[in-house]
């Protein structure tokens, strides 16, 4: 038997964010199930790889493991793998796991982990709320999930026998449909927020977050994004700390813009939202202006790399972070990360975070014995996705 320990070595991430041992985790209630069958189509559940799943309705399921809880630990037993399927478990899954003091173990406050063959047992601080939900994370299934990046149409076509592809991309999802394949949504995977210069007028923030939201989820196709339930003010209020220094106000020189991920079509959408918002005058622009400090029209700037870099005009920064079933104190330390990381120390204000909505991973099936079947003309447009434009 092998043991990873870290009774008498505390997770100083977690500590720093002080209070967030048992608050609770967020239910991940998927429009599609993290692996059930909920639009009635025959076939295995998805992510086939994922230790537990949670269902329709935000229940807890078996996976690639059973789990029992006895007090504050966790036992994960593992049945007969596919054959030729490769997954880790035991020791080798242990050993693929990210450090207990990084997401998404943050806040539920792991103290020891014990290998006993294939059978892991994870004990957990006392006083944990539902922390087997923890394992249906797929960061710890060991098995990476590798969407295909931007557009997705041409590996859906060039697919060989029961080749599958996992999209976020809202028109490769809609091809596939349109060719009669299997599309099943993974799970609401991604959570998009907006860091803005400072922070603004509580009420009215939120309101303006709500308005966005509805806007960008109705521009998804059907069933890929949907409204958070969560507010950054609770998170910082459950998770403790008010997070780092931002810079305040917007900066002199090239015109104020809100940057987002490049070859992120949903996080691009947002951010143009968010443009069109200070646009409409009343609520939402005086809202933009408190949290940007700019009162003049706004653009889009598309930033390269995975964390957000402060350019000289930025006044805002769309970013995405995980947004798997762990505890919201994981998630309240990866947005506090990038928010320093766009900019945290060059300022005395506090940045401001709003939430807006999450985006689901698609797998598009394989189609039997190989058999391509050619789209239509009109279902595929040329070249790659319209621009979309801010009204």
């Amino acid at each position: 038997m092998s043991t990873l320990q870290t009774r008498g070595r505390p997770l100083a991430l977690c500590l720093w964010l002080a209070g967030c041992g048992s608050l609770g985790h967020r239910a991940d209630v998927t429009a599609g199930g993290a692996g059930a069958d909920c639009e009635g189509v025959p076939g295995p559940p998805a992510p086939a790889h994922a230790l537990l799943r949670v269902g329709c309705d935000g229940e807890l399921l078996p996976g690639r493991a059973t789990w029992s809880v006895e007090g504050a630990v966790v036992t994960l037993e593992f049945g007969a793998q596919p054959a030729g399927a490769g997954w880790p478990t035991g020791a080798d899954l242990v050993r693929t796991w990210p450090p207990l003091g990084e997401p998404p173990w943050l806040g539920h406050r792991v103290s020891g982990v014990e290998v006993e063959g294939d059978r892991l047992r994870v004990e957990f601080v006392e006083g944990a709320d539902d922390p087997a939900r923890l394992f249906a994370d797929l960061r710890l299934s060991g098995v990476g999930v590798a969407p295909v990046p931007g557009d997705a149409r041409d590996a859906i076509d060039s697919g060989g026998a029961g080749a599958e592809v996992v999209t976020y991309h809202d028109a490769s999802i809609e091809y596939a449909r349109s060719l009669g394949r299997i599309v099943r949504p993974l799970a609401f995977d991604r959570l998009y927020a907006a860091v803005f210069a400072r922070r603004g007028d509580a009420a009215r923030d939120r309101r303006l977050a709500e308005e966005v939201a509805r806007d960008w989820v109705g521009w998804g196709v059907a069933g890929a994004r949907r409204p958070t339930t969560l507010r950054w003010a609770s998170l910082e209020e459950r998770c403790g700390g008010a997070g780092h220094a931002a810079t305040s106000g917007a900066r002199s020189g090239p015109r104020a813009a809100i940057s987002h991920p490049a070859g992120d079509p949903a996080a691009r959408q947002l951010a143009e939202r968010l443009v069109s918002a200070g646009m409409r005058g009343g609520a939402q622009a005086d809202a933009m202006t408190g949290l940007t400090g700019s009162e003049g029209r706004l653009t889009v700037r598309a930033a390269d790399g995975e964390r957000p870099v402060h350019e000289p005009g930025d006044v805002a920064a769309v970013v995405v972070v995980h947004a798997g079933p762990g505890h919201p104190c994981s998630l309240h330390a990866e947005l506090l990360r990038l928010a320093a990381a766009w900019g945290a120390g060059a300022g005395t204000s506090e940045p401001g975070v709003l939430l807006f909505g999450e985006a689901a991973t698609f797998l598009v099936a394989g189609v039997a014995g190989g058999a391509r079947r050619e789209p239509a003309a009109a279902a595929r447009p040329a070249g790659g996705d319209p621009e979309e434009t801010v009204p």
